[in-house]
């Protein structure tokens, strides 16, 4: 998953307009992928898929540490 600064730095963006939110931001995401290649573009579905998951991991460890004996 090693990509050129330029196109990292456009997956990074991608992130970025999502996470800051509205129409605006949403165009120039897409606008963003548009952009990328294939590879690039699996590989910004592969971050967002272990993102996805992360988040669940997190979440799980900590119902675990406030709640040991519901899991």
């Amino acid at each position: 998953m090693k990509h050129i600064p330029e196109v990292t730095d456009d997956m990074i963006s991608v992130f970025v307009h999502v996470l800051t939110g509205g129409d605006i931001n949403k165009r120039l995401a897409a606008e963003l992928i548009r952009k990328l290649g294939p590879e690039a573009r699996r590989d910004l579905r592969a971050a967002l898929r272990e993102t996805d998951e992360l988040l669940d991991d997190v979440s799980l460890q900590e119902m675990r540490e406030r709640r040991p004996w519901k899991l």
